[in-house]
């Protein structure tokens, strides 16, 4: 036990040092976090080691970033950029899905290994790119918008996707073949059409609702208790997102996104504020530096040409879709070169895909340790160019207008 103290010790520090300091000089602070994770994972000083205990934090450390995500955005502003998110998405995941394929496919890797690796590099990661948007101050802005709905998109259609490649290879399935897929996008578009329903109910009954709640949290006696009644309501949705389907954190960013329908703005904004503390205090710096333990450099000796080759391809890709996506949305050209480094973020959610693939034998080792460094990398790589990118928007055409950012 002392162990799995001794690390988190040792993340949380170094991740708030080094977060500081890139934040000291104009940079996201996550990028920091990831270098600590770096620093001092197995790639260079080798004190942490990924273990179940850790990864188990990580993944209630992002059901947090994506439950403060869901309690931050607007709903009405979501579904207006629901459309954008989709055309942004679709043209995104096509091109570097593509690129990634006949890479893998030139490199001499099998059919199925190479639809795998389309896929992983074909991710956006909604918890990364919440926490950059938060730190850039346009989390609420049309642009933000865009980009958490184009990823939500992103990470569906990936979950979708992965089960189809799953049905095609034979392994792990309940159900074979077309019943199998045809089941698995019944099963996401159900809980979709739920999740859009109870909105819609809860928008059109808002002021009873908001009444209702207005009279119920004074009268809880026990301290906290509207914090656990958010946090029970959050894992309940989340669950049964993870039974559709869709991955149990994008299930926490809906219940946040149905959560702030129901609360009135007084009880909304103490939930929001304690998941905030929460999350960048603690679970925003553990989630990204343990990402970053999970690069391992002496894995990838082997395959780094593949790695090189598969990294540019996957920016490249990501960009000039991400940037003809949101150009066809009809975003400025500034904008959508914002939007697309965004979408260049890949991170948690295209380690989960690559974890389950490899666990399925759908890719092995070696290209596991490949997607795993690009998703470090690309994530890295967002959050420097994004801000980059977002300064020159300022200067411009000011067709974003962030707010202060977040401390």
């Amino acid at each position: 036990m002392i162990e799995f103290y001794l690390a988190v010790f040792l993340m949380l520090a170094s991740a708030w040092v080094l977060g500081e300091a890139v934040h000291r000089v104009g940079q996201p602070a996550l990028v920091g976090q990831l270098l600590a994770g770096m620093l001092i994972g197995p790639s260079v000083l080798n004190l942490v080691q990924t273990t179940t205990s850790l990864s188990t934090v990580e993944n209630v450390a992002l059901f947090f970033i994506m439950l403060l995500a869901g309690l931050a955005v607007q709903p009405a502003r979501l579904i207006a950029a629901g459309r954008n998110g989709f055309i942004v998405s679709t043209v995104a995941f096509v091109l570097p899905f593509t690129f990634g394929f006949e890479v893998a496919q030139l490199f001499g890797i099998g059919l199925v290994s190479s639809l795998t690796v389309g896929l992983v590099v074909s991710i956006t990661a909604v918890p990364v790119n919440a926490i950059i948007l938060m730190e850039l101050g346009i989390f609420d802005s049309e642009l933000g918008a865009t980009v958490i709905a184009a990823g939500v998109v992103d990470d569906i259609i990936s979950f979708v996707i992965l089960s189809f490649i799953q049905q095609f290879a034979g392994v792990g399935v309940a159900f074979p073949g077309d019943a199998g897929i045809l089941l698995s996008v019944l099963k996401v578009a159900i809980f979709l059409g739920s999740v859009l329903l109870c909105e819609q109910l809860l928008r059109k009954n808002s002021v009873k609702v908001q009444r209702w709640t207005q009279r119920m949290v004074p009268q809880l006696r026990t301290q906290g208790s509207f914090i656990a009644i958010v946090i029970i309501f959050a894992v309940g949705v989340s669950l049964l997102a993870e039974w559709s389907g869709v991955q149990l954190v994008i299930g926490a960013f809906f219940a946040g996104f149905l959560a702030s329908e129901l609360a009135g703005a007084d009880a909304l904004g103490k939930a929001t504020e304690v998941v905030r503390g929460a999350t960048f205090g603690f679970f925003g710096p553990f989630a990204f530096a343990f990402i970053g333990t999970e690069f391992a450099l002496s894995s990838i000796y082997g395959l780094l040409l593949f790695l090189a080759v598969l990294l540019i391809v996957a920016i490249i890709g990501k960009l000039v879709g991400g940037y003809a996506g949101a150009k066809i949305a009809g975003f400025s050209p500034r904008d959508s070169v914002t939007i697309g480094f965004l979408m260049n973020s890949r991170g948690f959610v295209e380690l989960v895909i690559a974890a389950t693939a490899y666990q399925l034998g759908l890719i092995d080792l070696g290209i596991f340790s490949a997607v795993i460094a690009i998703g470090v990398m690309t994530t890295i790589i967002s959050a420097v160019t994004s801000r980059v990118s977002l300064g020159k928007t300022r200067s411009g055409d000011h067709s974003v207008k962030p707010k202060e950012p977040v401390e």
